[in-house]
């Protein structure tokens, strides 16, 4: 039996599709060609707008938590116009996403009721309900169906005398044709005049002059993107509507015996405290004395870095599936915390590790997205410890404010313009390599190498990469439509003509 708010979007289909229709031209004229411009937050926020006309076309409130998750996607919208990073450009994207289908989750489910893993396996599902919901497009609407299943014979009857009529018509123009076929050659023959018009006529209707006028890619790329934008809507709403994920479902606990999960647990408890005491002794303390031979200290900090944030997440979904599996008992609970707290550890020496091989090797994106990531890794781990003693508490909903926070803030940061302040500040004479890379960074960092002085830069070459740098952010800048306004490309293209002496 079909939900009651798909029943009702069949039946005011044409509303549903007049609206999906609305929504897929601002959606073309917004993001065609134009993934960054002034125009994302308003096709976020007209996203949100619609979204709303559609829950209460089905008979849905508005939920007041909702907004926050629309505020966080309002955020991430404006923070795309502000820079030109590809990276922040397409996860801005998926956080967008990913919070629009919590919104509406929240909208229409007790997701205040799921457990950790069914909001996993609930965002799956929606994914997939989404995906093949597309179809529901096509949906005739509930009184044109009930009209046709009254009527039976009157639409046999109607189809027939359409398919009669569409073959006559057919059989008009082929005959036609085969008999201009062989008279047109002889009226041109007959009269230049006429044969003059025909060829002028011919020409203008020539599919192939007309194919190198028009830009078909362009044309066929509009209309890809408008369907795009109203089966996006359509088939996303569709779907929710069909779905009943329900309130309490995974809330309950494991009930295995916690005696195998308590010798896991202490084993591995065991392991990493004599692997904290470690980094705390030599790595924080510097009790460099008992190093292997033919190490020294600066070797020993730049390693094992990847291989500490891999034991870290694993040991956060060891923490996380022991906690599902097996019954609440307090030796567990204890084990847990002291892996949580030991894996905090790791986290600080991963990032201490970082901290000093960036002191030596300067900034990268990586370097600082490696720290952003740990920051939030050891924030995600308050949440896990609390968990383990509160296991009502609602863990999925605390990561995902933690990151969601964390990450509107990285990327309003804009760190590829503090990346090359750091790296212009901290460089010896300002090497060709450091400029190089800055340069490969987003147009961020083109107001920060345009504050670089030319009398100071003694390689030629490294000058002259950074004329034809700014000559090229100035070629590409054109002459953007209002559409199309960015802020980081807008003051790249002040400090190009800087740069270059262009300004007025």
């Amino acid at each position: 039996m079909d939900n009651i708010f798909i029943q009702r979007m069949r039946e005011e289909r044409r509303w549903f599709l007049m609206m999906s229709l609305i929504y897929a031209a601002v959606f073309t004229f917004c993001l065609y060609k134009n993934m960054s411009g002034i125009t994302f937050p308003v096709i976020a926020a007209v996203s949100l707008g619609f979204s709303v006309m559609f829950l209460q076309k089905a008979g849905i409130r508005f939920q007041k938590g909702t907004i926050r998750y629309f505020a966080g996607i309002l955020l991430l919208g404006t923070a795309t116009v502000l820079t030109d990073s590809i990276f922040f450009h397409f996860f801005n994207c998926v956080g967008i996403l990913l919070l629009y289908m919590m919104s509406m989750a929240h909208q229409i489910y007790k997701d205040q009721e799921w457990g950790f893993a069914e909001y996993v396996k609930n965002f799956f599902v929606m994914a997939g309900t989404w995906i093949l919901s597309v179809g529901e497009i096509f949906h005739r609407s509930g009184e044109k169906r009930k009209k046709d299943e009254d009527n039976p014979e009157n639409k046999s009857a109607v189809m027939w005398i359409k398919r009669k009529e569409i073959r006559s018509v057919l059989f008009g123009i082929l005959a036609a044709v085969l008999v201009l076929a062989v008279v047109l050659p002889l009226l041109m023959a007959s009269d230049q005049i006429f044969s003059h018009i025909f060829n002028r006529f011919f020409d203008i209707l020539n599919p192939f002059i007309l194919l190198e006028k028009i830009d078909v890619w362009n044309i066929l790329g509009i209309v890809f993107t408008f369907l795009f934008g109203l089966v996006f809507i359509y088939a996303f709403f569709a779907g929710l509507f069909r779905m009943n994920l329900g309130g309490k479902g995974e809330k309950k606990q494991g009930k295995t015996d916690p005696v195998a999960g308590i010798t896991f647990a202490g084993i591995m408890a065991a392991v990493y405290v004599v692997y904290s005491g470690i980094q705390i002794l030599f790595l924080f303390l510097r009790l460099d004395s008992g190093l292997p031979e033919g190490v020294t200290y600066s070797q020993y900090a730049h390693q094992g870095f990847w291989q500490l944030l891999a034991v870290s997440l694993i040991n956060f979904a060891a923490v996380l599936i022991c906690q599902m599996i097996f019954d609440e008992n307090r030796i567990l609970k204890g084990i847990l915390t002291v892996v949580s707290a030991c894996t905090c550890i790791m986290i600080v020496s991963a990032a201490y590790r970082m901290i000093l091989y960036v002191s030596e090797y300067y900034l990268t994106f990586l370097r600082v997205l490696v720290l952003w990531f740990l920051a939030v890794l050891m924030i995600i781990f308050f949440g896990v410890i609390y968990s383990i003693y509160r296991r009502d508490f609602g863990l999925f909903r605390y990561i995902t404010a933690v990151v969601s926070v964390c990450y509107i803030l990285f990327s309003f940061s804009r760190p590829d313009t503090f990346i090359a302040e750091y790296n212009i500040s901290c460089a010896r004479e300002g090497s060709e390599t450091d400029v190089y890379y800055l340069m490969n960074l987003s147009m961020d960092t083109a107001p920060v190498l345009a504050e670089l002085e030319k009398d100071e830069i003694s390689d030629t070459e490294v000058r002259g990469s950074l004329d034809a740098y700014f000559r090229y952010i100035l070629d590409q800048q054109g002459e953007p439509s209002l559409r199309e306004w960015n802020y980081s490309r807008a003051e790249a293209g002040k400090a190009a003509e800087k740069w270059l002496g262009l300004e007025e």
